[in-house]
Formats: structure tokens, C-alpha cells, sequence
């Protein structure tokens, strides 16, 4: 496919899907490429029949016939075959529920030093990872204190907080979500469409932790089920849609503003290309590094002009604690999303805020004999320029592109924070008399939070950034990157509610200087 078009838009998650809706409704012609695929039996054997199998024994009905041990037998055996060609992405814990949403590592490869794992989960497809089942949906305000200065260096951040509000109102209304608004500083309150209270058993697990910390805030997650934006764009009837298209590199005219996009279809193994004055880098934040790596002007390759491109890469120090606990009411089916909140659960008991932290997602599946209690911590890890991306001079991908190498290491102030969480984890699940069956020792490998973040950041200057404060390339004019490779730092929460609306801001300045 080539063509001219108002703009082209990498990606079709959350950030790109946003993107391609906002942009089509200012009267664009958009050309949305996605690296989805539907790869005929007959070229994927394996991961056809695994991902079929899957779901025959996901399938609800199936628990009236077979003992819950032998389907766990059958999905322990099934995942042991998939990781012949995912042996990364079997590692995510929804992996079981679309095993096809989640990319082909032999197809995809990536490296890493020697004594640096990286998981990095990846999906390609229209919603991205944010119609994976079991993925988290959930959306959370940065606060003041997240884009501001810490104790351990000045906020990377360009702007304040206030900025932000104007385009988190924006996405809010068109997520429609559910939750409440607590007054939590640490956690701005966001425009609620469905108000919750919480269920008998969130409210006795609620209520056990106000009693032993009546400091620590607490508060139901608030969350959206997926929103389809490629639809919303779709039905302005400016939208063409492609699939297939692993996009390579931005292209760039004599000028030095960028042309376009060249992509790889991948059961062809053709190169294409379309152009474009506009380009919005979408394609989650490794992705969307890599292909800028991969990219250049007539003044040389970006990794050239940019000295913070692939550097300053994020992610949430993880750890997970599973257990049971005492039976609690019953309640309805759990929705997608809902969980107990308790953000900057290390200030339970004082602190200063400035400091990093962490908070905790809790979640229980109720039935008569006890409740099956699942509580995450994510905390937040100072962005370093030693943490970084660049491509491989070895590795390549199915078809001949390099591959990504990620290099990333927790050092002693993320090991500190982790076993800091690792306490808080203990004695919250005293504290809602629970016991701790399976908890690692450790904090999982950067990456398994799947909450990636950096590596073409905003900032205030081209020597310690990618991207000016409006999200727009400096050495590129015209290219828009506002997927998570964007953020110069990141929170305690999770950022998809910030990526999208850094998106909504970074639409309306490209239409402005388009005007």
C-alpha cells in the first residue's frame, strides 16, 4: 500500500487507537498501521492447536464436568508447549487466556546481557495489550508529587501537574469509568461516570486495614473495560485500517520534517510504505524505540542527533503475594479491573512523600471455603540513563531487522524499596488474616509488570531528551511519539491513564500547528 494521507498513526492500543479517533474527528485522513496478523493454520501448527486448546479448557462450562486439578494439570501441560515458541510471553500470568493476543518470541526476538533478564510481553493486535484478558484496566491521575522533584534528583518533567488536567479530563469522559472520587492526594480524583461502593468483603478488608492504619488511604481501583477507538474513528469514514504492518522506520524528507512510515508485512515479507506530513509513534514503548532507532534524517541517524534516545528506560519494581484467607460474604462475579487500592501503602505509618514508594493492588476470589487473596505492589524506580535500549549488532528479527537489546538491572535502591514492599505484603495479609502461600523472594525482572515506560522521553532540551514538551520529536518535525516511551518518569500507578492523555494533548498541538 502507498498513498498520501493527513496522517499516519503506528499502533492501535490505547495511545494509537486514541490518536487515530481524535485526529479523524478533527476531519484528518488517517492511516492507522497495526502489527496484528492472522496467520493461516498451515504457517503456525503450534500455536494455532495450543491457543484452540486453551480456550476449550477456559471454557466455564468445562468446570461443571472435569475436577478444577485437572484442569490446572491441562493448562500447566499446555503452557509448557507454548513456550516452545513464547517461551517469554508464557511467562505472563493471562497468557492462559488468549495465548494468540500475545506475540511469537522466535518470530520477535530480543537480547539481554548476561545477569540482566528482561521480560518484555508484547501483543500485537487492534486494543493492543488492553484487550488482553485479565489485564488490569485500570486508570490512575499522576499527582503532584509524581512529575515533581524527588529526593534523589529534580522531576525530568517540563511541566506540572496542572498541565495535565485539561487532557486527563478529556480521556476520562471517554473512558467512562467506574470507581469513586476519595480525595487522595497521591492519587487525584478523576471524573467518575459509574460510582462503586465497595461488596461486603471489600468492605471487611477495607475496614481491617483502617483500623490498623487509619493514615493509609484506601480506595476501590477505578477501571473501564476497553473502548474501541478504532471503531469511533472507523465510523468518521476518514479511517483506512492496516494490518499487518510491522513498521520499520519513520521516513523523512529533505527538509528534515517527517514524510511517512515504511512497514514490513509479515507474510509477505514485503516492504511498503505510505506518507504522510504527520506521524503519531504509537507502537508501546520498546517498540516505538526501537523504530526509532531504526530511523534518520539527511543530518544522520536519530541515535545520532538525540543522545537520550534509548536511554532512561522505567519500569515498576513487582512484587506478588498469593494466599488464603477466612471465608468472606460472597460477592457478585469480579469485574475486570476491581480491586482494593491502597496507594503509597509505605506511608501507613509516616514519611515523607518526595521519597519513592510503592502501593498494592488487592484482589480475592470469594467462595464458601475461604477467599483466594492476590495482593501486587508496583513501585516506582528513579529513571537512570544507564537503563537502556539499543539495537542489536547480532540478533535479528524473522525477517532480517535487528532486534532489540535491553539492558536493565534493579540496583540497590530498587532492592531496598523491594524488600521493603516484600514486608508490606506480609503484614497486610496478617492484618486481613490471611496466609502467605506463595510469595518469590525477590522482585520479578524488570518488565514483568508490563509497565514499561521511557526510552524517547519528553523534556525541557534536545541533549537530555527525544521529544519537547508537546510530544514532538526534536530532530523530526512532525513526528509524534505519546505511547509509554514518552514518559520521563512514572509513578506508583499505572500510567495508561497519563499516555493517553500526554495522546489527547499532543493531538490538539499537532492540529494547531497543522492549521
Amino acid at each position: 500500500m502507498t498513498g498520501q494521507h493527513d496522517a499516519i498513526v503506528v499502533g492501535a492500543g490505547a495511545s494509537g487507537g486514541l490518536a487515530a479517533a481524535l485526529l479523524c474527528e478533527s476531519g484528518l485522513s488517517v492511516l492507522l498501521l497495526d502489527a496484528g496478523s492472522k496467520y493461516p493454520f498451515w504457517r503456525k501448527p503450534l500455536s494455532k492447536t495450543v491457543a484452540a486448546t486453551i480456550g476449550a479448557i477456559s471454557d466455564p462450562r468445562l468446570a461443571n464436568i472435569l475436577h478444577p486439578r485437572l484442569i490446572n494439570a491441562g493448562t500447566k501441560v499446555l503452557r509448557g508447549i507454548g513456550r516452545v515458541r513464547q517461551p517469554v510471553q508464557t511467562e505472563c500470568f493471562a497468557w492462559v487466556q488468549k495465548p494468540d493476543g500475545f506475540v511469537d518470541d522466535c518470530d520477535h526476538p530480543y537480547e539481554t546481557p548476561d545477569g540482566m533478564p528482561f521480560t518484555w510481553i508484547r501483543s500485537h493486535g487492534i486494543g493492543g495489550r488492553m484487550v488482553v484478558p485479565g489485564h488490569g484496566r485500570q486508570y490512575y491521575r499522576f499527582g503532584a508529587t509524581d512529575i515533581g522533584p524527588k529526593e534523589d534528583g529534580p522531576s525530568p518533567w517540563p511541566f506540572g501537574i496542572a498541565e495535565l488536567e485539561p487532557w486527563y479530563q478529556q480521556v476520562e469522559r471517554r473512558l467512562g469509568l467506574t470507581g469513586g472520587q476519595e480525595g487522595i492526594g497521591y492519587i487525584p480524583d478523576s471524573l467518575i461516570a459509574q460510582p462503586a461502593s465497595p461488596d461486603a468483603s471489600e468492605e471487611m478488608v477495607l475496614q481491617a486495614i483502617g483500623e490498623k492504619w487509619p493514615e493509609a488511604p484506601a480506595m476501590l481501583s477505578r477501571y473501564a473495560p476497553p473502548v474501541d477507538f478504532t471503531g469511533i474513528a472507523d465510523t468518521t469514514g476518514r479511517l483506512i485500517l492496516r494490518t499487518r504492518a510491522i513498521a520499520q522506520r519513520i521516513l523523512a524528507g529533505p527538509d528534515g520534517k517527517a514524510r511517512g512510515v515504511e512497514w514490513l508485512d509479515p507474510l509477505t515479507g514485503q516492504r511498503e510504505s505510505a506518507q504522510a506530513p504527520l506521524v503519531f509513534l504509537c507502537a508501546s514503548s520498546l517498540e516505538s524505540t526501537r523504530i526509532l532507532l531504526n530511523s534518520g534524517t539527511a543530518e544522520g541517524p536519530l541515535s545520532d542527533q538525540l543522545p537520550a534516545l534509548g536511554r532512561y528506560l522505567t519500569d515498576h519494581v513487582m512484587i506478588k503475594a498469593e494466599g488464603m484467607s477466612p471465608p468472606l460474604p460472597m460477592m457478585p462475579q469480579a469485574e475486570a479491573g476491581r480491586c482494593v487500592y491502597l496507594p503509597r501503602f509505605d506511608l501507613r505509618d509516616g514519611g515523607d512523600a518526595q521519597h519513592r514508594g510503592y502501593g498494592v493492588q488487592l484482589y480475592a476470589t470469594v467462595n464458601p471455603a475461604g477467599a483466594w487473596t492476590t495482593a501486587v505492589a508496583f513501585g516506582e524506580v528513579a529513571p537512570s540513563a544507564g537503563n537502556r535500549v539499543t539495537l542489536s549488532k547480532e540478533k535479528t528479527d524473522r525477517w532480517g531487522a535487528p532486534a532489540l537489546r535491553i539492558e536493565m538491572q534493579w540496583g540497590d535502591a530498587e532492592r531496598a524499596l523491594a524488600s521493603s514492599m516484600s514486608h508490606a505484603l506480609d503484614e497486610l495479609f496478617e492484618t486481613i488474616g490471611a496466609k502467605v502461600l506463595v510469595r518469590p523472594s525477590g522482585p520479578a525482572n524488570p518488565g514483568t509488570s508490563v509497565h514499561e515506560c521511557g526510552g524517547a522521553r519528553l523534556g525541557a532540551d534536545a541533549q537530555t531528551s527525544v521529544l519537547t514538551p508537546q510530544n514532538e520529536c526534536w530532530a523530526m518535525p512532525g513526528l509524534y511519539v505519546t505511547d509509554g516511551a514518552s514518559l520521563p518518569s512514572q509513578g506508583i500507578q499505572n500510567p495508561t491513564l497519563t499516555i493517553m492523555a500526554l495522546t489527547a494533548r499532543a493531538c490538539a498541538h499537532a492540529l494547531t500547528q497543522a492549521a
